[in-house]
């Protein structure tokens, strides 16, 4: 999960946003990348404390895994061909 938070991703006023109606496009370079790591922190700690909820026991919480199967925003946790 630590890979997929640090791979590239789209930000606001980029055209693969998907919540670019919500977000004003960065004004400069600096604002840009300054959302840039705003956003790749914000992954890598989601990341790092959803693994911990899921995965509290030796056993995934079965709460959390129902989500697995779903779709948000067009994206699937699930592996390819599952």
């Amino acid at each position: 999960m630590n890979t997929l938070g640090l791979g590239n991703f789209p930000i606001p006023g980029d055209p693969r946003f998907p919540l670019n109606a919500f977000y004003q496009k960065p004004k400069d370079k600096n604002e840009t990348d300054q959302l840039q790591q705003y956003f790749l922190q914000l992954r890598q700690e989601l990341g790092l404390r959803l693994a911990h909820k899921v995965f509290e026991t030796d056993k995934p919480s079965k709460w959390w895994m129902c989500f697995s199967k779903r779709k948000f925003m067009d994206k699937s946790l699930s592996a390819p061909g599952h």
